[in-house]
């Protein structure tokens, strides 16, 4: 979420819990009536609390109800269905110790011992044909300019992923465009490998299932920026003293940022049973540039999959900028109801 969006995010939330207080609000984001007005028809509330710059507990909002029990709300705007569930930095599995050992690489630095920004690089400055007054009006390093100019060359179309416009540019009758499609193409193949090949070092190490069971519960429970998963996660059972002792209710609602429209999905059953639980790992797809975290179900005696983690670059295409895990649910939270007003 961009700095734009969680500003947004953040107005709607305090307005909220304004509204739930029947506190007269000033500048009201648009949703926060149809929001209110929902949360209260679900809880008999004697007030409402901002948490959400509270390292100390989950999510945003924290009710007090008539009947001595707590709910945590977290609001999320989406445009469609959920979203990503969270998207963290690059290093986040071996910063918080999912992989235990006294020199585990993180994806930087296993990049950094293969020279993979240098080769890139490489590539980049091969292309022929740079104009240099165009190349110096794009912003980042040098790697970043000369991709985005590349990329730009190879015109794709609004929402269209990189790899089909270089699959379109290949069989151009213009030179540049083809050259520049054949380095994008090359530096793409790049990415992938080295995707690849850091999932199978991975995957070759010992685990902790201790550490992947905190990490997967603060990510269902909201704490999606790494400061604050960082401090959560070092006190993680002060963290959730609350949610063991079984007298919390913890719900997502989802609002369309253009219709308002509200999704629920209510995780407090599964967050209760995930942290009575021990046996968590991290499995590997074969040739495929994700991960996921499974636990070991008692109902059900056999293995559930939680969340896929996607590696990916975030900006301009892949092997050029930013660098990130992208975490989408997997099978169980898919299987939680949604209701919808």
């Amino acid at each position: 979420m961009g700095k734009f969006e969680r500003g947004e995010a953040e107005k709607l939330e305090k307005n909220v819990v304004d509204l739930l207080n029947n506190v007269n609000a000033k500048d009201l984001h648009k949703c926060s009536q149809a929001v209110a007005k929902k949360i209260k028809g679900d809880f008999s509330i004697v007030r409402a609390e901002f948490i959400g710059k509270s390292y100390h507990e989950p999510s945003d909002i924290k009710l007090f109800l008539i009947n001595g029990r707590i709910a945590y709300i977290e609001l999320k705007l989406v445009e469609s269905g959920k979203g990503t569930r969270a998207n963290l930095g690059q290093d986040a599995l071996t910063k918080f110790g999912l992989f235990k050992g006294d020199r585990v690489l993180s994806w930087s630095a296993f990049r950094k011992n293969k020279n993979f920004d240098e080769i890139v690089l490489k590539k980049l400055r091969s292309y022929n044909y740079y104009n240099t007054a165009s190349l110096s009006k794009y912003k980042g390093n040098e790697k970043e300019k000369r991709g985005r100019y590349l990329r730009d060359l190879l015109r794709p179309k609004p929402g269209e992923a990189v790899e089909s416009a270089v699959g379109r540019a290949l069989s151009s009758y213009d030179q540049k465009t083809k050259e520049a499609a054949k380095i994008v193409k090359e530096i793409l193949e790049l990415a992938m490998i080295d995707k690849l090949e850091y999932l199978k070092y991975l995957s070759s190490l010992e685990q902790d299932p201790e550490a992947i069971k905190k990490f997967a519960i603060l990510v269902l429970l909201g704490v999606h920026k790494e400061d604050d998963m960082m401090e959560a996660y070092s006190k993680f059972y002060q963290f959730v003293k609350s949610l063991l002792g079984g007298n919390f209710i913890y719900r997502t609602y989802y609002v369309r940022k253009k219709s308002c429209e509200i999704c629920i999905e209510d995780l407090t059953s599964l967050v209760g049973k995930l942290l009575r639980i021990r046996d968590f790992r991290v499995t590997f797809p074969e040739n495929e540039t994700n991960c996921i975290i499974e636990f070991f179900d008692p109902d059900s005696k056999r293995w559930r999959k939680l969340l896929r983690i996607v590696f990916h670059w975030k900006n301009v295409f892949q092997g050029i900028a930013t660098p990130c895990l992208n975490i989408f649910d997997e099978e169980v939270p898919k299987d939680i109801c949604f209701s919808t007003t």
